[in-house]
């Protein structure tokens, strides 16, 4: 199967999730999963994403009991490239041109401080490779030379499958997080 086609398939599948109102009970799990990785445990300044629609919600890491010391941000798209702006609970935000909520901070210049990357996707497979939403936003952010951090995708598990068509562009995460299994990368790239 082409990525369009899967997407469409997985984009339905979530829908109904979220009809069902089961997106929230995922991504509390999903959290709760988040919160004992050794990765997230470590991390001191981790990436999230702002939810839109029927996405997995990963807000609430920000709330966790061992999020005190942590520093959170948001993707903001500038152009074809991603920006990472602080985020604290109660900033202001503004919808982009995608009806993506994003902060209105100034964005950081140095990416190599982050940590860890909370990364959305339709579908992935379990050498984690994901399929997003066609854009190459996270392909081409995840490109830059500082970037050391840990990217860790969420999604239902219901939601792997068995090979994502990949091109020399899609770039892999390290770790995908599911209400009930952690995978890790076993391929080197």
């Amino acid at each position: 199967m082409n990525k369009e086609i899967l997407r469409n398939i997985y984009k339905k599948k979530r829908d109904e999730l979220f009809k069902e109102g089961k997106i929230r009970e995922i991504s509390r799990i999903i959290s709760e999963r988040i919160f004992e990785n050794k990765y997230f445990i470590e991390a001191k300044n981790i990436l999230l994403f702002y939810p839109k629609g029927s996405e997995l919600n990963p807000l609430s890491i920000m709330n966790g009991e061992n999020s005190s010391n942590k520093n959170f941000y948001l993707p903001v798209c500038c152009g074809d490239d991603i920006k990472v702006c602080p985020y604290k609970s109660g900033d202001k935000l503004s919808l982009n041109k995608y009806g993506i909520y994003e902060p209105e901070t100034s964005p950081i210049k140095d990416l190599s401080i982050l940590d860890l990357i909370i990364t959305p996707a339709l579908c992935a497979d379990k050498n984690c490779n994901r399929i997003g939403y066609g854009k190459g936003y996270y392909d081409r952010f995840f490109c830059n030379k500082n970037l050391r951090a840990k990217k860790i995708i969420i999604l239902p598990e219901n939601f792997l499958i068995k090979l994502v068509p990949c091109d020399e562009f899609d770039k892999p995460c390290d770790l995908i997080i599911t209400e009930s299994n952690t995978f890790e990368a076993t391929i080197s790239y």
